[in-house]
């Protein structure tokens, strides 16, 4: 068994046969430069990977995760991304030296904490409590989903449209709704066009409005809605309105933080849930806690997910 970094993986389709077996992910040879072109948090180093004789058994992806601490300091931690085990290879603990081996070697470069996302119902979700990974508590109360199905026989469908110039709007709007705010409110210029060039999305699936923002995504039946920001109620309502009025048949908002936009689905005739086997989990990999460090709230959205 020997461990070498992604750039010196004996051949691409290695990397290929993993991510379709363990993600039904079609991972072309030019996957990593993809991802790294558009997700500034994943320039450096993309992963690690660990053979049995010519056979890529297991892998984890690593990245540079900035976060903002409740002290106001920007720091780096270790993000976690594409942790695999080919089906060959399960239950050999092969995904837990590859992880001991990325958090050893963030904590060497002064990684305070290793975050990841993952799911309840996955296998790997006891094997990360088991290494001392927690989830995290996030922005909220209780940040429910809400979710609503529409009269599909709606017709007078209007399409959105958005400049360049309103891409940079909303990037400034989350700049200044999040400005007090600990965990992922720390952005990269530009993070929202590479965003939808990386998602392979158009500029018209983010909503603008001189007050807000609603970034979207289209599904083959309704939309998501990854992330929505408003100044007042009166701009969750403009911002709302027009996502509506694009024709979807049902509509999901995956996270609702802000209360007065959760009084307006309510008003609305939207279904909350409460429960989910999404996780956003978080290791400390110094002498300090994640509440120490960032308070009793974790901000992060869907559109940080990695």
């Amino acid at each position: 068994m020997r461990i070498v970094p992604f750039n010196e993986l004996r051949d691409p389709h290695d990397f290929f046969e993993l991510a379709e077996a363990c993600f039904n992910e079609i991972a072309q040879p030019e996957h990593a430069a993809e991802i790294q072109r558009w997700d500034a948090r994943r320039r450096g180093e993309f992963g690690f990977g660990i053979y049995s004789g010519r056979t890529l058994a297991a892998f984890v992806g690593v990245m540079d995760l900035p976060v903002r601490t409740r002290a106001g300091r920007v720091e780096t931690a270790l993000g976690l991304h594409h942790v695999a085990t080919h089906p060959a290879f399960a239950r050999r603990g092969l995904a837990r030296e590859l992880l001991e081996f990325a958090h050893d070697r963030a904590a060497r470069a002064g990684r305070r904490f290793s975050f990841l996302f993952t799911s309840k119902n996955w296998v790997a979700y006891p094997l990360y409590r088991r290494i001392g990974y927690e989830d995290l508590k996030v922005i909220g109360r209780a940040s429910p989903r809400a979710e609503r199905i529409f009269d599909p026989g709606r017709k007078h469908q209007r399409q959105n449209r958005t400049t360049a110039a309103d891409l940079a709007r909303a990037e400034a709007l989350f700049a200044e709704l999040t400005s007090g705010r600990t965990g992922m409110a720390v952005r990269e210029p530009g993070w929202l066009n590479a965003r939808l060039r990386q998602w392979k999305q158009r500029r018209a699936d983010v909503f603008v409005d001189r007050d807000g923002y609603a970034v979207t995504q289209p599904d083959s039946f309704g939309r998501w809605i990854l992330e929505f920001f408003a100044r007042d109620r009166a701009a969750f309502e403009r911002l709302l309105d027009r996502i509506i009025a694009t024709g979807c048949k049902g509509l999901v908002d995956c996270y609702v933080r802000d209360p007065v936009l959760a009084g307006i689905y309510r008003e609305r005739g939207f279904r909350f849930r409460h429960h989910t086997y999404h996780a956003l989990m978080a290791k400390p990999l110094a002498r300090v806690s994640v509440r120490q460090a960032f308070g009793p709230g974790f901000f992060w959205t869907t559109v940080d997910q990695f």
